[in-house]
């Protein structure tokens, strides 16, 4: 009878043991090109042009802005946002 039980919670350790390992295992979407960026560029009146970045988050849909300038026939201009080293939930 003791080497019957020993057998018995001997096998019902090895399958807690299968059943820990098998959950453990991560089965979520991956997260890689969760985030694309895209660029634009559109001409301007008075020779100038306005450039520009925004990041989409593939998951949920939200865009956000996080680049975008000014620029005059002579290459100089105004940034009026550089966000680019932000993380994206930081992004207004």
């Amino acid at each position: 009878m003791k080497q019957q039980m020993i057998w018995l919670l001997t096998g019902a350790a090895a399958m807690l043991l299968v059943l820990l390992l098998v959950g453990a295992t991560d089965y979520s979407a991956p997260n890689y090109g969760r985030f694309q960026l895209s660029t634009f560029s559109a001409d301007m009146d008075d020779n100038k042009a306005a450039v520009g970045a925004f990041v989409i988050d593939t998951a949920t849909g939200e865009t956000r802005t996080v680049y975008y300038r000014l620029i005059d026939s002579q290459g100089g201009g105004s940034i009026f946002k550089n966000d680019l080293k932000k993380p994206f939930h930081s992004i207004q």
